[in-house]
């Protein structure tokens, strides 16, 4: 596995920037790394999706394999990360409960966590704030199309 995927990165190819209507070849490179398991996302991401666009949830349920199941040891990664960034998770401000996973998967295989969140604070932590707390590589969606040399 080379990345851990958040829900706000699929929203940016699908919705945002690069639907596959215009990019049909980004989507192909994007579903060739999924295809050789390097591109990856939790369960609670796919959960996301369904509640934030169809049609990103749509593509993401033909892709299944690209999804984790949440397991023991994802599970103490991801208390480690909260007792650190209890912040990073607040369902009364509409913190998203899949991001200590996203990075849990990242830091658990080495590989870089792909976002299209900001830094955020100490206060108002988002992945990348945790991420860099942690030494685990970010990258946003155009960052990961520049790392694999993609050229769309």
């Amino acid at each position: 596995m080379k990345y851990s995927v958040d829900t706000s990165a699929i929203l940016r190819l699908s919705v945002r920037s690069y639907p596959r209507l215009n990019f049909p070849s980004l989507w192909a490179k994007i579903e060739g790394l999924i295809a050789d398991g390097h591109f990856a996302a939790t369960e609670l991401v796919l959960t996301e999706l369904e509640k934030k666009d169809d049609d990103a949830y749509q593509w993401a349920r033909r892709w299944k394999q690209m999804f984790v199941s949440i397991d023991e040891a994802i599970q103490l990664s991801v208390r480690t990360i909260l007792a650190d960034h209890e912040r990073l998770v607040d369902q009364r401000k509409g913190r998203s409960g899949a991001d200590p996973f996203v990075i849990a998967l990242a830091e658990m295989n080495g590989c870089a966590v792909v976002t299209d969140e900001d830094l955020g604070s100490e206060a108002k932590p988002h992945i990348p704030y945790v991420c860099r707390a942690r030494n685990i590589k970010v990258l946003s969606v155009l960052e990961l199309i520049q790392e694999e040399r993609w050229v769309i």
